[in-house]
């Protein structure tokens, strides 16, 4: 029988300075994209830890035709790490992480408290850093987990597959994407993309991206008759696409529940989100606009299909259009993720459940079964893969503010994950 009393109390005396050793070359290696330049520096910085523990390893090169088909500024190979360790055991479990962040920017007044790239824990123990939550700082448990697994001479239930991987943060051909069609993706899928909380979620929403751009005629602003303004001739469109945002926000999954309105205390289950991100248009006061664009980011639940979502775009553009004197309105459809499902009857996925309870010390009637509404690339697992075998957990919370000034984590919040991940390896259920 595997001691669990053993394992906790290891985990609990781990030096913080240990852990930061690892999290800080990590998260010193700016990763952002894009343009994502510096994988080779990242698995470089990684790649040691693995060895160490005589994992094989293996670096896969996303083909430049494929990532050519993402429409971004992007720069340098995109290289994966399998790492692989056979326990002599029937079933794998594919541990997966991406490698990439978002980049560090500042909003307005908010300024970073410490250095983004520079992973900084305070006297309280919360650590603040670019990519912490989201999502270095799990990869970095689950190196320190594999560490004890074997200083305790542990014996895993699982052969161990790891695979870090390329442009989650952008999709449509991240690294898992690949991983999954040549093969590389074994067993359940462990994705520590998510958070800390007792949650098993039975699904991600979707991401699509709209863009549309009016065009109109520019001329100096003292005889703007002789033009045609862009951006007075959105305004139908945008109309039109308002009222279809109020009627797309109405609906929900039938079967994937969602987080109760923070407004109302209203519970719904997982909804779709229609969300007017961006408009831009004119670049001097005096000249009349000839373009105005305008980018919706549109959540996609499990129980869409992307076929009638562009349609129902469509159709509103066109009404407005009827209305609008643009010259030509143009609409691009960039479908970034696919939706999510888990499969909480699976045997891994119950296991994962007990894990759960046992390290956060809650009831399994208590864990929630909550849908996310933030996008992931393992729709790509339940695509190729006709899987829905993926445990969905993570480091962060809500609190983390991933993607934003002062992403965090908190180094009590690191010791759970660790112990869930040895648990879930290595415990007797």
């Amino acid at each position: 029988m595997v001691d669990l009393d053993m394992i906790f109390e290891e985990v609990d005396n781990l030096d913080p300075q240990k852990f930061m050793s690892i999290l800080k070359k990590m998260i010193a290696v700016d990763t952002s994209i894009p343009p994502a330049n510096t994988y080779r520096e990242y698995v470089d910085v990684i790649s040691p830890y693995f060895k160490d523990l005589d994992y094989s390893l293996e670096e896969v090169l996303v083909p430049e035709e494929l990532v050519k088909q993402i429409p971004y500024p992007l720069e340098g190979p995109r290289i994966n790490l399998v790492a692989t360790k056979d326990f002599g055991k029937k079933r794998y479990v594919s541990f997966y992480g991406h490698m990439d962040v978002v980049p560090a920017t500042e909003e307005g007044s908010q300024k970073w408290r410490y250095p983004p790239f520079e992973a900084t824990m305070n006297r309280r123990g919360k650590i603040f850093g670019r990519g912490v939550a989201d999502m270095k700082g799990a990869m970095a448990c689950l190196i320190v987990a594999l560490q004890i697994i074997e200083k305790l001479d542990l014996s895993p239930k699982y052969n161990v597959r790891v695979l870090n991987c390329t442009d989650e943060e952008i999709g449509i051909y991240p690294g898992i994407r690949y991983l999954a069609e040549e093969g590389y993706v074994k067993g359940t899928a462990f994705c520590m993309d998510m958070g800390i909380e007792p949650n098993m979620p039975p699904g991600l929403a979707g991401n699509m991206t709209v863009t549309i751009e009016s065009i109109g005629k520019s001329c100096h602003a003292g005889v703007n008759f002789m033009g045609v303004n862009a951006i007075e001739e959105m305004v139908p469109i945008l109309e039109e696409l308002i009222k279809l945002k109020k009627i797309v926000e109405k609906r929900q999954s039938k079967d994937v529940p969602g987080f109760p309105r923070f407004d109302t205390g209203e519970q719904r289950n997982l909804s779709p989100m229609f969300n007017l991100d961006i408009i831009q248009a004119g670049t001097k006061s005096n000249i009349v606009p000839d373009l105005c664009t305008l980018v919706i980011d549109r959540r996609v639940i499990p129980d869409e299909n992307n076929d009638d979502i562009r349609r129902e775009i469509e159709e509103a553009v066109e009404r407005g259009k009827a209305r609008s004197k643009a010259l030509d309105v143009k609409t691009t459809f960039e479908y970034s993720y696919t939706p999510v499902k888990s499969d909480l009857t699976s045997p891994n996925l119950i296991r994962f459940k007990k894990v759960i309870s046992l390290v956060q010390n809650v009831e399994e009637e208590e864990i929630r079964t909550i849908g996310m509404p933030f996008a992931s690339d393992m729709g790509f697992i339940n695509q190729i893969l006709n899987s829905e075998d993926i445990i969905i957990t993570g480091l962060g919370t809500l609190r983390s503010n991933a993607h934003g000034v002062n992403e965090s984590i908190t180094f009590d919040d690191v010791k759970i994950f660790i112990k869930e991940i040895i648990t879930f390896l290595c415990a007797d259920m």
